[in-house]
């Protein structure tokens, strides 16, 4: 049998036509696909993005590691005169929510906290004043140097907000760029002051849309994001906000009871979220400048009981190095202490955030997970770092419906890896907490009954 008699044959078993051209085939097939247009490379876009989004992209990334730096190093210094002596935590609250009213006077954007305002910001046309981003820088520094239980993203979210805007503008980006602009800023300085930038850029995306991831942000923000956490690091040292004494540790046999953490942590995250905003409405009734004295008047003799009965400095100081959630994560505390810790936080943040104080509600959320997770680790004593961490990470999905971010944001605060466990917590906490939000400004597209689920969702995304 010759050569071309088993050509024939293998043309007519493949093509079923035994004069088929083999070569002009596969010449036809690949020039069709080079002059499809999908197959165009698109020089113009390449051009567009290396040429103006990345110069754009890196100077937002120095910006705000910069101005992140200044304001870790203010809040250290002043941290360490408070800790000279164990009374200023509970009379320099006093002082600085009086000075927050003042601001508050003058510029009601800079309380509360930032997330919240920064969201609804984003589908404004207006940018923030440059008096805004001063008051609210001065002020954030104070209240996160101590005596308050406020986290660092609330502010951090709200001025990256601002300077992206506004460096957007300086590189000629016109207004429909503006909330991609904002966008990109708030995770760079998020991602800068919580040392995580990958968990800050996706936490920043989900959390603009609930429940409706964004991508389009994605590349510069996430070069925006390393390039301000580099820049802080250089500055300000790159160790782990959540330090680890050993190694997690899990198997099959606790994930059911993970996930029934998860469960709990969205039980108490919706009591935490109908305590804030309860008492958020409750302060309108107070004059502006008054609220944030008011609520710290009241908050700092729960603060003092959280402290005497805990005997835990740590959660006075917790905005400035997150240490107490480090030693929930290595030390089982009793549960007492973890019930007191949940409540007061709960109580406190709900007095001095709610009335307008500005921070953060991850920090305080974090806590609350951590505090779950670690009465969970008084059954499962060899897990109990896999169970505080799991916690957090759930708390976090609960309260900001940010379920990816809250796995990537935790495994890169703490330097290790518990993926696997802390994804069945936070995506039995996200579930459960599905309907609600701690942040106001988010909207949630499932929102409807089966009937009009599909059409809901088809809907919301052609409105994208």
């Amino acid at each position: 049998m010759d050569v071309k008699t088993i050509e024939k044959a293998l043309k007519k078993l493949i093509f079923d036509n035994e004069e088929i051209q083999f070569k002009k085939l596969v010449k036809r097939s690949f020039r069709e696909i080079l002059s499809s247009s999908k197959m165009k490379i698109d020089i113009l876009s390449i051009l567009f993005f290396v040429g103006k989004w990345l110069p754009f992209a890196i100077a937002v990334g120095i910006t705000t590691g910069i101005l992140a730096s200044v304001m870790d190093l203010f809040i250290v210094r002043i941290n360490d005169m408070l800790s000279a002596d164990i009374v200023y935590f509970f009379i320099y609250p006093l002082i600085i929510s009086a000075i927050a009213g003042y601001a508050l006077k003058r510029h009601p954007q800079v309380g509360g906290p930032g997330i919240g305002y920064a969201i609804l910001h984003l589908k404004r046309k207006n940018y923030v004043t440059v008096p805004v981003i001063f008051s609210k820088l001065f002020i954030s520094v104070l209240t996160l140097s101590g005596g308050f239980i406020a986290g660092r993203e609330g502010p951090s979210f709200f001025l990256g907000v601002a300077i992206g805007e506004w460096i957007g503008k300086i590189y000629g980006f016109g207004k429909r760029f503006k909330s991609l602009l904002g966008l990109i800023g708030g995770g760079a300085f998020t991602g800068a002051l919580l040392k995580a930038p990958l968990g800050s850029s996706i936490f920043a995306m989900e959390l603009e849309n609930m429940y409706d991831f964004d991508y389009r942000p994605f590349v510069p923000m996430i070069v925006a994001s390393i390039v301000s956490y580099l820049t802080f690091s250089f500055f300000r040292g790159s160790h782990a906000f959540i330090q680890l004494t050993g190694k997690p540790f899990w198997n099959l046999y606790s994930v059911p009871y993970i996930i029934l953490l998860g469960l709990v942590v969205s039980m108490v995250i919706y009591l935490y979220t109908i305590l804030f905003h309860s008492f958020q409405n409750f302060s309108k009734s107070i004059p502006l400048q008054k609220k944030p004295f008011v609520g710290t008047l009241v908050a700092v003799p729960i603060l003092f009981a959280m402290y005497a009965l805990t005997q835990n400095v740590d959660i006075l100081s917790s905005p400035v190095n997150m240490k107490i959630l480090s030693n929930m994560s290595n030390l089982s505390f009793s549960i007492s202490s973890d019930l007191i810790i949940i409540v007061g936080v709960m109580l406190v943040t709900s007095l001095t955030l709610a009335f307008g104080m500005p921070g953060g509600l991850v920090l305080p959320v974090l806590i609350m997970g951590a505090a779950v997770g670690n009465i969970f680790g008084h059954f499962f004593p060899s897990e109990l770092i896999t169970f505080t961490l799991a916690g957090m990470a759930a708390a976090l999905a609960s309260a900001a419906k940010t379920p990816l971010a809250a796995i990537v944001m935790i495994t890169e605060m703490s330097h290790d890896d518990v993926v696997i466990p802390m994804t069945a917590a936070v995506i039995a906490g996200y579930l459960a907490s599905f309907g609600y939000s701690t942040y106001l400004g988010q909207e949630n597209i499932f929102r409807g009954n089966l009937r009009t689920f599909t059409t809901g969702w088809k809907s919301g995304s052609d409105a994208k």
